[in-house]
């Protein structure tokens, strides 16, 4: 197995536990003023100081240039320095494959996108392969000093040790090391994530997570998945992988949101009620901050949000508050920043990403 190839200055693991803090804080939350960082994580202007000052000599971490402020001293912003290391996500479905590669942040700088005519494991990671090659030669030719730390790769499938696909149902596949093979082909560090898991990581680290620490992803399509965040973390068992939103939960009903024949807006719209009963029920049990909808049958919902809402409401206490539902536009170069965002935390020794 490949470690990640991230300089060992980089190696979170070794920093003290206050720096970590500062790190990811930056990383998550983009620049911040050094008051207002010493205020979010309660240090002291001397202890920020002391805890920055080595992450800024080894350009770790980049100090802005001082901005005026009305009163007091002139704000001194700290930031991330984004051009340390960048990440490739791939995803993988039974249909394409789409290759990114991104920052530190997991903001996407490139991609690539590859129909599958052949589902085989070989075949599918020698596809892969060609990506990632095409991706790192463009960078390299663009920003030769950026390396490439690591990969992260999603699939809908029950994952072992972030190296096996143990079952793949969609794909066919069953215990395929595919992290072996593709170290192999690439030369480089790379972790297999559950495809909802690193969805949720992402909208964790990144999106719906930086203004609540409960909320829910729910992904209509081909399939239906669930996945819940509590206190900052992405809830996850050995059954993750299986799909648990099965069709006794979705009742005999279910509309067909895999996006393969059109929907009418009268159908449009009676998916929407039906997607809002699953989300509803869903608050019901995790009662969330956020609600964030994603997937193929995602594009159906759009313009129906009334009849979501209404769908909900069917479920939900009269007196409950309303929730917050964020619509995701499906795209899986979106979900292939999932992907970056599980090698991220993977190269800097953050989380258990390692071992879904």
């Amino acid at each position: 197995m490949n470690t990640p190839s991230v300089p060992e200055r980089l190696a979170l693991d070794t920093l003290p536990p206050s720096a970590r803090r500062v790190y990811l804080e930056l990383l998550r939350y983009g620049p911040l003023p050094r008051t207002q960082l010493a205020e979010r994580l309660g240090l002291s202007a001397a202890s920020l100081t002391r805890v920055t000052a080595p992450l800024v000599d080894a350009k770790l971490m980049l100090q802005g240039a001082p901005v005026p402020s009305e009163v007091g001293r002139p704000a001194i912003p700290l930031s991330v320095n984004l051009t340390s290391f960048a990440l490739i996500g791939v995803s993988i479905t039974h249909e394409s494959l789409v290759a990114i590669v991104t920052d530190a942040r997991a903001t996407v700088l490139d991609s690539r996108t590859s129909h599958l005519t052949d589902l085989r494991p070989a075949a599918v990671l020698r596809e892969a392969a060609a990506l990632i090659g095409e991706l790192r030669d463009a960078l390299s030719a663009k920003n030769p000093a950026l390396p490439i730390a690591g990969v992260g790769v999603n699939i809908g499938a029950q994952i072992d040790g972030g190296r096996i696909v143990r079952e793949a149902p969609f794909l066919g596949w069953e215990n395929v090391r595919a992290a072996d093979r593709l170290e192999e082909l690439t030369g480089l560090p790379v972790l297999i994530v559950h495809d909802l898991t690193s969805l949720a990581e992402a909208e964790n680290w990144f999106g719906a997570g930086l203004e609540a620490s409960r909320f829910i992803v729910v992904t209509v399509g081909i399939g239906t998945g669930f996945a819940l965040v509590m206190d900052g973390r992405v809830i996850t068992d050995e059954n993750t992988g299986f799909g648990t939103i099965t069709d006794g939960v979705r009742g005999p009903d279910w509309p067909d949101l895999s996006g393969a024949t059109a929907l009418t807006s009268e159908e449009s719209a009676r998916a929407a009620r039906k997607v809002g009963r699953l989300v509803g029920t869903a608050a019901a049990f995790t009662m969330p901050q956020a609600v964030v909808i994603s997937g193929e049958g995602s594009r159906f919902l759009a313009g129906n949000e009334e009849e979501l809402d209404a769908g909900i409401a069917e479920i939900r206490h009269v007196s409950a508050s309303g929730l917050d539902i964020q619509l995701r536009e499906h795209d899986f170069a979106f979900w292939a920043r999932g992907a970056a965002t599980a090698a991220i935390q993977w190269i800097l020794g953050v989380g258990e990403v390692a071992a879904r």
